[in-house]
């Protein structure tokens, strides 16, 4: 589920370093105003230390004492890994060093970031819902959700069913869907389910493949939901099957598993519980702008969540 920046070429993490791939270089200049996700804050901490993994027009990751970040400009959006800003960088490549001293992150000897008055994002609470908002939510989407909105990516697998026109990565994907369903109904696990969510990891081009951001979806849909037996279930499934995804891919599952993904993906989930028709029309806004299709293949791992929470009641 990526959070960062645009997903266009699928480039991974340690594969980018050509001078001609990288952003145009500016004169950096310290940015104060920074807002900070809850899992990055983690590794802003004096002294940390660590250095630039992945870079990208709008946004690069760093690795600091082993925790993973998102430096990027304000427009991404806000997330549990981002540090956003109205940054200005110097041109880096993989390898510069990233280090926080005195508050301020610094990012190939150069300072960037004023640490001292950051604000630290979290996803809000999950809102008061009732089977008849939830079926709200549920129309409000199936009024949009389709066409050119789903033509692309898995995104047609949160419309409850998937047409026989379906495309060649959605029928690759029918046998990790049905093994997905089957763990939200709360089936216990067996190897066959294991090896048909493991055709899911991975699944796509971009930098966060589709199949691992539906899968992304459905965790934190799970989750908000207040089904954590079943949200830990899938997870541990899915935890041992990571070696089939790039590096950043994994990190963003990592925090999925955590209950944690874009805000506007949040927005989404919980404007649909809600039924809150104008706010699931700006969070599906939000979502289509998010890599290539990676927000709205996060959202329809979160829908198959949804509709089998109301079948179910």
């Amino acid at each position: 589920m990526l959070v960062g920046d645009r997903e266009t070429d699928g480039r991974q993490a340690g594969r980018i370093g050509a001078r001609d791939e990288l952003c145009p270089g500016r004169a950096a200049a310290v940015c104060t105003g920074v807002e900070v996700g809850l899992l990055a804050d983690r590794a802003l901490r004096d002294r940390a230390a660590g250095q630039v993994v992945a870079v990208f027009e709008r946004s690069f990751y760093a690795v600091i004492d082993g925790i993973w970040i998102c430096v990027g400009r304000t427009g991404i959006g806000s997330g549990p890994l981002h540090v956003l800003g109205d940054f200005r960088w110097p041109r880096l490549v993989v390898g510069d060093p990233v280090r926080v001293a005195d508050s301020m992150l610094w990012v190939a000897g150069t300072p960037l970031a004023e640490l001292a008055g950051r604000s630290v994002w979290a996803p809000h609470a999950a809102p008061h819902w009732s089977t008849g908002s939830l079926r709200r939510g549920l129309d409000g989407v199936n009024a949009v959700w389709g066409g050119v909105l789903t033509s692309e990516g898995l995104a047609v697998a949160g419309s409850g069913r998937v047409p026989s026109d379906a495309s060649p990565l959605v029928r690759a994907a029918m046998p990790g869907l049905a093994a997905l369903a089957q763990v939200v109904a709360g089936s216990d696990g067996d190897a066959d389910q294991s090896l048909s969510l493991g055709s899911l990891i991975g699944l796509g081009p971009g930098l966060t493949p589709s199949g691992d951001d539906l899968i992304g979806g459905a965790l934190i849909a799970l989750a908000a939901l207040g089904r954590i037996e079943r949200r830990d279930a899938l997870w541990e499934q899915c935890r041992a099957l990571l070696d089939g995804t790039n590096d950043i891919s994994r990190i963003h599952l990592r925090a999925a598993a955590l209950g944690y993904g874009a805000a506007a993906l949040h927005a989404a989930i919980h404007a649909t519980m809600s039924g809150e028709g104008a706010g699931f029309r700006r969070a599906l806004t939000a979502l289509s702008a998010i890599g290539h299709t990676s927000g709205l293949d996060a959202f329809a791992g979160s829908l198959i969540v949804l509709r089998h929470e109301l079948r179910g009641r």
